[in-house]
């Protein structure tokens, strides 16, 4: 069967699917750990493309021979989703950034600090607080602590890898 597309696997849509064929792809794809990893590349050229991507993990090979087995037996992507992802892919050639946060004109945000319960504005550029605008959340986070902090972990609005202090 050809493709126009070579990261897409070979699809064998099937009507129903035999109780037998599926047990023989659980056993399959629950194998694919302890494959070794020759066998791993030798199923993604079976699968997807004579060529096995030089940076692809083993645990990456794994998960995309196990979704190339599985498309063969259920059957891959509808028409629909497919076109959906290429047109995405053509949009700008490259893969989308983190969105930017924004925090909407005339929220407020509260910190309680030192027991002290502070309330800053947010205006249309820049931050109000106690009469003074600031052109940053982290110029109001140093004026209230007399630190350098990060005014969006200061305010709980960045998440944080590590558990930080919650008052200093």
């Amino acid at each position: 069967m050809s493709r126009s597309n070579p990261a897409l696997p070979r699809v064998r849509r099937r009507g129903r699917v035999t109780a037998q064929v599926e047990a023989d792809l659980v056993v399959r794809v629950r194998a694919l750990p302890d494959c070794p990893r020759a066998e791993l590349e030798a199923e993604w050229r079976r699968l997807w493309s004579p060529q096995v991507p030089g940076h692809a993990s083993r645990a990456f090979l794994v998960r995309a021979v196990a979704y190339g087995l599985q498309a063969e037996v259920y059957g891959g992507l509808d028409t629909k989703t497919l076109r959906l992802l290429e047109r995405a892919g053509r949009a700008s050639g490259k893969a989308s950034g983190p969105q930017r946060r924004q925090l909407s004109k005339g929220s407020k945000l509260f910190r309680e600090w030192h027991g002290e319960v502070y309330e800053v504005l947010v205006l249309d550029k820049g931050f109000a607080w106690r009469g003074e605008t600031y052109p940053s959340l982290t110029a109001v986070a140093r004026a209230i602590t007399g630190t350098n902090w990060n005014g969006w972990a200061f305010f709980g609005l960045k998440r944080r890898t590590e558990k930080a202090p919650a008052d200093g």
